[in-house]
């Protein structure tokens, strides 16, 4: 069974020339050299080589799945195994440890699968569990590195924040859920780091994402109040700790972020905008005193 397995996956150098070469007639007409290079590219896909992971296989993962060329059973065939114990999932709870590649790269595939689906792919039932298991890893993940040295990207919460705007974005996403799209947003503003990598940017788009979907304005002001309130509470209860102040180096950087970003996008939301400066202004004069 093994050797059998083994048959059904190129190597590593194999792979790489494959991918350099690949052709689309071929794959639109050989299903079984499709079957190979996919399950190839899965099993690699956590490759510490950053040209084989970022440049071919993502890359060539992005232009298959934007251009439909895939057949839509390997698609979802793909998306189940993206989501397994084995890729998003993979010695979850580890830091600054190779296995981030996987689950990284795993969740932009996710991403590239749920943003080009119109419904069809994926029904209303399914996607509630695509959900709980998105939301379970934004939870889980503990190794937030950007670029990793000789390794290339690892950006596990840029990469979930494409994710979850995919998700937030899907035609089944249900309007009730929309909270949960912000607690999500909030748990990777919490991680107990201070992002390097415009992570707290990305989660941006997921914020406009529901405000698309017809987020009310009032649940996101009072979502951004109760970030900041939380701030306060982890402040009185614990002091100047560490971990408070990285929480609000990454809250204070992503609402500047999200008031550019709104007043470019979204002007006439006034009393969002109002309440973005307000917030920012308000740990301004609390850190330093001033303003």
């Amino acid at each position: 069974m093994r050797r059998k397995a083994d048959n059904m996956v190129y190597d590593v150098e194999t792979l790489k020339h494959e991918l350099l070469k690949i052709e689309d007639k071929k794959i639109l007409e050989d299903k079984t050299y499709v079957d190979k290079l996919i399950n190839s590219m899965m099993k690699h896909i956590g490759s510490t080589d950053p040209i084989l992971r970022d440049n071919l296989i993502y890359t060539n993962f992005a232009k298959f799945i934007n251009g439909g060329v895939i057949p839509q059973s390997k698609i979802l065939n793909m998306l189940e195994i993206c989501l397994d114990e084995e890729h998003l999932f993979y010695k979850i709870g580890e830091e600054k440890t190779d296995s981030v590649f996987t689950r990284s790269f795993s969740s932009l595939v996710v991403a590239l699968i749920l943003a080009n689906d119109d419904g069809t792919l994926i029904d209303a039932k399914r996607l509630v569990e695509i959900q709980a298991a998105i939301l379970k890893y934004l939870d889980k993940e503990r190794d937030t590195r950007g670029f990793v040295g000789n390794k290339g990207w690892a950006h596990s919460i840029a990469h979930a924040a494409d994710m979850l705007t995919a998700l937030v974005s899907h035609a089944h996403f249900r309007i009730n859920l929309l909270s949960d799209g912000l607690k999500a947003i909030e748990t990777c503003l919490l991680k107990d780091v201070v992002y390097q990598d415009e992570e707290e940017e990305r989660l941006i788009f997921a914020v406009e994402a529901l405000l698309d979907k017809g987020i009310e304005k009032q649940m996101l002001i009072n979502w951004i109040k109760g970030l900041s309130s939380n701030l306060n509470k982890e402040q009185e209860k614990h002091g100047q700790t560490l971990s408070f102040y990285r929480s609000k180096i990454n809250v204070t950087n992503f609402m500047k972020s999200l008031y550019f970003r709104l007043r470019l996008m979204n002007p006439e939301d006034k009393e969002l905008l109002v309440c973005l400066e307000y917030e920012i202004h308000y740990w301004f004069r609390k850190t330093y005193g001033q303003g």
